[in-house]
């Protein structure tokens, strides 16, 4: 028997099959090439994270070098030796050819951090027990010279300070913090990273980024302010009586530091007077012991920030303390 050919509207429902069938193939293969694209350059990503990783590493091996070296010439340390001296992007070539075309580049800076305010010495008691006040006054002085209120020294000694006992009459601890949205408890303990300010109530970015480039959170209750390569603010802030001693013509700290210590210690504490050097004779110093290496490398289109704490020893020896990767 002859079939009987297909009706008009069944020729056109098979062509409507026909044709979502092809377009549902063509949208899995679709997805399945992206997904695979997408693979790979996440694979990607993570491996040029990982060389970035290497080549940070890498730079904090010749940071360590270069302090070791100038260690061997000099306790003193001061922004005219060579480690303090700004460098030229290096370029990164391939390692199976040296004299081709760079993959990127990579740079190092290192900075004093005993040229700043340590947060941690707040918490800094004295032999009988007592908090010591020389650490709460400076930190004052240092928040009034960048035009914020003193008040936040005495609330960031209380998230720093062991106790729940609230200073006076600014202080804040764990009744403060726990009223907050969300709510939190006070660290109680010293900060890791200047950035912990931040956690103050109402402290906020703006107040954080003016008094940032002064201030840094060193692992010891006792760091002493190198004056050689302190700020001019923080070489004033030692002192009542120094307020724009420094500041107020930078152009002659910047000059005098071009060739070595300026001001040197004894010009310093004369400068400081008899009347208000006792508090602070031993919170000066022309050496330094913590150094903060920022790496930056540049592969491809990746881009890596390692900002590295050091600590040299007295033998020379160059400890990485902490690492963080793209923020202080």
């Amino acid at each position: 028997m002859r079939r009987p050919a297909p009706v008009r509207g069944q020729r056109g429902v098979a062509l409507i099959i026909a044709l979502v069938i092809v377009a549902l193939a063509t949208v899995l293969a679709w997805k399945v090439g992206f997904d695979s694209y997408l693979e790979r350059q996440r694979t990607l990503a993570v491996m040029s994270v990982e060389q970035a990783m290497q080549f940070g590493l890498g730079a904090e091996a010749l940071a360590a070098d270069a302090l070791s070296a100038q260690l061997q010439q000099t306790p003193q340390v001061t922004l005219a030796q060579p480690w303090a001296q700004p460098t030229a992007p290096l370029p990164i070539t391939p390692e199976e050819s040296p004299d081709g075309a760079p993959i990127g580049t990579l740079q190092g800076a290192l900075e004093d951090m005993q040229g700043r305010f340590n947060l941690n010495n707040l918490g800094h008691l004295l032999p009988d027990g007592t908090q010591d006040p020389q650490p709460l006054a400076q930190f004052q002085r240092l928040l009034i010279s960048v035009h914020l209120e003193p008040k936040w020294a005495e609330i960031t000694r209380d998230w720093i300070d062991a106790d729940n006992v609230p200073g006076q009459p600014d202080g804040a601890e764990d009744d403060v913090y726990t009223r907050l949205t969300p709510p939190y408890w006070t660290g109680n303990w010293p900060m890791t990273s200047p950035t912990e300010l931040m956690a103050l109530p109402d402290f906020g970015r703006e107040r954080y980024l003016a008094i940032a480039p002064y201030v840094t959170a060193l692992p010891t209750s006792t760091a002493k302010i190198n004056i050689c390569t302190a700020p001019a603010l923080v070489l004033e802030s030692l002192a009542p009586n120094l307020s724009g001693e420094y500041s107020g013509n930078p152009q002659v700290l910047a000059t005098g530091r071009k060739s070595g210590c300026f001001p040197d210690l004894n010009t310093f504490k004369a400068t400081v007077g008899p009347a208000d050097l006792p508090p602070i004779v031993n919170l000066i110093a022309d050496t330094s012991q913590y150094f903060r290496l920022t790496t930056r490398v540049t592969l491809g289109t990746t881009e890596f920030t390692l900002y590295s704490l050091l600590m040299r020893g007295n033998g020379g020896k160059v400890t990485p303390l902490l690492r963080s990767f793209g923020t202080l």
